[in-house]
């Protein structure tokens, strides 16, 4: 049997999964006690998505302060920019560019971040093979938390 760890709710809810995923579809990640909560932009098949992370800030329009969960999800910057300004007029933030999606794939019964080097990255001796033939090396790192599809609920843990 394994042991349970970190948050109760985390653990209950992390794993859930939804029959068809499709472009839009939330995901939330389940860390000890936080939680982060991402967005389907693009599926390739079942096995493969690309996916970016919600920008999160506090609902201003809530009572707040030390220990809420009201929380705003913005797709870009540039929008959640714009939301805070409405509160926060003389903070300015420049136009910030969006990361690349980044890609999953589901390999060995758990999803993981697919990552390409090229020659402009970084590689090690053993990936220069690979380079040299194909132009590229990828690898496949584990998600840092366990996921759910259908699921947006950021939580931020402010007794850490």
């Amino acid at each position: 049997m394994s042991k349970w760890y970190g948050n109760l709710i985390n653990r209950l809810e992390e794993g859930r999964s939804v029959p068809d995923i499709k472009p839009g579809t939330d995901i939330t990640m389940y860390y000890w006690s936080d939680r982060t909560c991402y967005y389907v932009v693009d599926v390739e098949n079942q096995k493969r998505i690309k996916v970016r992370q919600y920008h999160v800030c506090a609902d201003h329009d809530k009572p707040g302060g030390m220990g809420h969960q009201n929380w705003m999800y913005f797709k870009t910057a540039d929008e959640m920019n714009d939301y805070l300004r409405k509160y926060f007029p003389d903070t300015y933030r420049e136009h910030e560019e969006e990361p690349e999606p980044e890609t999953w794939v589901y390999r060995y019964n758990k999803w993981k971040q697919e990552v390409t080097y090229t020659k402009e990255n970084y590689c090690t001796a053993k990936e220069l093979k690979s380079l040299k033939e194909k132009g590229y090396y990828k690898r496949y790192f584990d998600l840092s938390g366990k996921i759910s599809f259908g699921v947006r609920s950021y939580h931020y843990d402010w007794s850490f």
